[in-house]
């Protein structure tokens, strides 16, 4: 009768990298996912996309400490007849680096407003109130490429079914706001 050895047991396996992402890069996570990745699945509305866009946009964004203060809530302002403003609606409540998000609908000259989400028609009102906003440290969000001098900080583009958006920094310098390196570098283009 032959006696068996004991094998000796296996080595355990290498330890896998972990699935969760340091904190504050979730998000950064998801916009890159929204920018690169064609829909497989069921597609989301181009509104629902925009407004996770502008979540982000909050989320990488510094504002003065006179104009955001520590538990101050961000205000969103966008025009209450325009598309985007019940996708945007969805975002009430949410929290974006301590400040609970509040979504509005415009006031006259954007008072109060810490982003300001301007639709298509709006284009003209940005360059209208360039000045006003700029002074009040708003970041202004334009529904389309922004264009020369308009005032708009960023600008959503929508083109083969992607979603991307160019940043003005002359115009956010104007504002007094800080865009992080991480959005920038996500932007098409960032002068």
């Amino acid at each position: 009768m032959r006696s068996e050895r004991a094998r000796p047991a296996a080595p355990p396996p290498p330890p896998r990298p972990s699935a969760v992402l340091p904190p504050g890069l979730a998000p950064l996570a998801l916009l890159v996912l929204l920018c690169a990745a064609p829909a497989r699945a069921e597609p989301v509305p181009e509104h629902d996309l925009k407004a996770a866009f502008v979540f982000n946009f909050a989320v990488f964004t510094a504002w003065p400490a006179q104009a955001l203060p520590g538990a101050a809530p961000i205000v969103v302002c966008a025009s209450p007849g325009g598309a985007l403003f019940g996708a945007l609606g969805k975002l009430n409540d949410k929290t974006v680096n301590g400040h609970r998000v509040a979504v509005l609908g415009t006031p006259p000259g954007a008072a109060g407003c810490h982003l300001l989400v301007l639709e298509r028609g709006e284009r003209e009102r940005s360059a209208q109130s360039r000045a006003e906003l700029a002074a009040a440290h708003v970041l202004t969000v334009s529904d389309r490429a922004p264009g020369p001098g308009d005032g708009a900080v960023i600008g959503l583009w929508s083109e083969n079914a992607r979603i991307g958006f160019d940043v003005d920094l002359g115009a956010a310098r104007a504002a007094g706001l800080v865009l992080s390196s991480k959005l920038l570098r996500l932007a098409r283009s960032a002068q």
